[in-house]
């Protein structure tokens, strides 16, 4: 049997601006979406994917699966037989999709498990590399997305992400400041990205010096922000943390959409009052807002503020390891 495993992750920094080639800053998290992949006992394949809730379904060998990831890796082995269960339950709570990247760990983590499983049956599938996963689930998004999530998932640890052309993703190896610590807030609704990034393409088409003018802003801050993390100064990456938040509220307001909704508003204040810088994380829309602070008391008293007024503080650690794959008993190793 083979067992994998792909973290999620938080965006910290440069969302959307790094559609046009601004630097990311990506956290991988130790929730991970978990896959068990062993041969079928039967001549068909099976699959269980257990999320918000359990879905099983069997179906032939090269037939789909009704889930497009999973179909889009196993199209590369189309005659093996299977059993499978892939576990990103963790990424979720209370049936709503938390905005960690599950469908970026549950590819990452699937790839992995199942070129392990292609090459232990003698079919000659490569392992996995980050450039063909983040293509793979750009088709998954119909074309959308940078990419940032997946190589997160691969990767581990905390990341810089920026893209030279479409295709040829950049990722180096940062860490916050020793003294920051950052949480995690669920503003309760799930959003789409997809969407949002269609509204922000078409801005850029329609508007394209208002674009220009903003994009060069965010993406000052996302280099303002890279370059204090590069000489751990704390109190320069966080002035450009909380600084893009508010460039996040003006694209939103640009292109139309609500990527600061009334509910980060209101985390947001709360954050201000403690002294904790806070802004959402990724698309925006709901999901999540990321809370960064030098001083873990304040940071600890936002924490039990925003949870004490009905929000969802997720608690995380960084994922030192990004994809890991092994046979059952055996230890972990990319």
């Amino acid at each position: 049997m083979i067992v994998a495993r792909a973290p999620g992750k938080l965006v910290a920094l440069g969302e959307y601006a790094v559609l046009d080639g601004a630097p990311a800053v990506v956290l991988a998290l130790d929730r991970y979406v978990e896959v068990t992949l062993d041969q079928s006992a039967d001549e068909i394949c099976h699959l269980s994917m257990r999320s918000a809730e359990v879905v099983e379904r069997s179906f032939a060998p090269g037939e789909p699966s009704g889930a497009g990831l999973v179909d889009l890796v196993a199209a590369a082995a189309p005659r093996l037989r299977w059993t499978a269960t892939i576990d990103s339950h963790a990424l979720f709570a209370g049936g709503a999709k938390l905005g960690l990247g599950s469908s970026a760990a549950v590819l990452t983590a699937w790839a992995g498990a199942f070129a392990a499983f292609a090459q232990r049956q003698g079919c000659p599938l490569p392992s996995p590399r980050v450039e063909t996963l983040i293509d793979l689930h750009r088709q998954f998004q119909g074309g959308k997305g940078s990419g940032l999530d997946v190589a997160a998932s691969y990767t581990g640890g905390a990341i810089t992400f920026s893209l030279a052309r479409p295709g040829l993703p950049q990722i180096g190896s940062v860490r916050l400041p020793n003294s920051v610590g950052f949480a995690g807030i669920f503003a309760g609704r799930s959003a789409s990205t997809p969407e949002l990034v269609t509204r922000y393409r078409a801005w850029r088409t329609r508007r394209p010096q208002d674009a220009a003018a903003l994009v060069r802003r965010l993406t000052a801050l996302a280099e303002a922000g890279c370059a204090a993390l590069a000489g751990d100064d704390a109190a320069g990456w966080l002035e450009a943390f909380a600084a893009y938040g508010q460039g996040l509220d003006e694209l939103g307001a640009a292109i139309g959409a609500e990527i600061v909704t009334a509910e980060h508003r209101e985390i947001g204040v709360e954050a201000r009052r403690h002294g904790v810088a806070y802004k959402v994380s990724g698309a925006g829309g709901g999901d999540l807002g990321l809370a960064c602070a030098a001083d873990v008391e304040a940071l600890e008293a936002f924490r039990k503020s925003v949870g004490d007024r009905g929000f969802r503080v997720i608690n995380v650690s960084p994922a030192d390891h990004g994809l890991q794959v092994a046979q059952r008993g055996a230890g972990w190793q990319r």
